[in-house]
C-alpha cells in the first residue's frame, strides 16, 4: 500500500502535534510499520557514545509477553557505537540499510547483527530496514529500525525501495515538525 501525499501530510501534522517527543517518535513507528508492513520496530535514541532504546514495537513478542515485559526485556542495555551494531553504522554514517536477512551479513561489512536479544526471547529477526533520525538541520539523534516486512500471506520478506522511500518521507516530516515557530 503506497500512501498518498495526503496520508503523508496528514501524520507529518499529527507529529507536529504531539506534544511529548517520545509519543510523537512511538506515532512515527506506529506508523512507519504500518505503511512498510514491518511486524516490529525499535526506535534508538543517541546519547554520548550509546543508542538507548527509546520505543520498541514488536507483534509477536507482545503476544508472546506482553507490553510491559517487551519494554522492560529491551530497557538495558544501551547500543555503544563502538561495536559493529547495525544501529551504530547507521548512527555514524547516515546511511540507510536494506539488509534481506540480518543473519546473513558478510563478515567484512562494517556492522554485524547482535543474536543476543533473539536468543533470549526467541524470535527470528530477518529483513531489516535502518535508516537515520534527523532533527531539522540534519544532525542525527537516532536510528529508526523496521524488523520483518512481511507479504500479503504473513510471510517475512525483504523490505523494499518503496518501504525506504516511505519510512525516509515520515523522517522527512518528523524532521519538519521538530523546526521553531517561524522556521520555513
Amino acid at each position: 500500500m503506497q500512501p498518498d501525499q495526503e496520508q503523508l501530510d496528514r501524520i507529518g501534522r499529527a507529529l507536529a502535534t504531539q506534544p511529548d517527543p517520545l509519543q510523537a517518535l512511538a506515532l512515527l513507528l506506529t506508523e512507519a510499520r504500518r505503511l512498510t508492513r514491518a511486524e516490529a520496530g525499535t526506535i534508538f535514541l543517541h546519547k554520548g557514545d550509546k543508542l538507548h532504546f527509546a520505543v520498541v514495537q514488536n507483534d509477536v513478542l507482545v503476544r508472546q509477553f506482553g507490553e510491559d515485559e517487551l519494554r522492560r526485556r529491551f530497557a538495558d542495555p544501551p547500543l555503544s557505537l563502538a561495536g559493529p551494531s547495525i544501529a551504530g553504522y547507521v548512527a555514524l554514517t547516515r546511511a540507510s540499510l536494506r539488509i534481506p536477512d540480518v543473519y546473513e551479513i558478510p563478515p567484512d561489512r562494517p556492522y554485524a547483527f547482535g543474536r543476543q536479544r533473539d536468543v533470549e526471547s526467541r524470535y527470528r529477526t530477518c529483513s531489516m530496514l535502518a535508516l537515520p533520525i534527523q532533527d531539522a538541520r540534519g544532525g542525527v539523534f537516532g536510528v529508526l529500525q523496521l524488523i520483518n516486512a512481511l507479504n500479503d500471506a504473513g510471510q517475512i520478506v525483504a523490505f523494499d525501495s518503496s518501504s525506504e522511500d516511505i519510512a525516509a518521507a515520515l523522517l522527512t516530516r518528523l524532521a519538519r515538525s521538530m523546526l521553531p515557530a517561524g522556521s520555513p
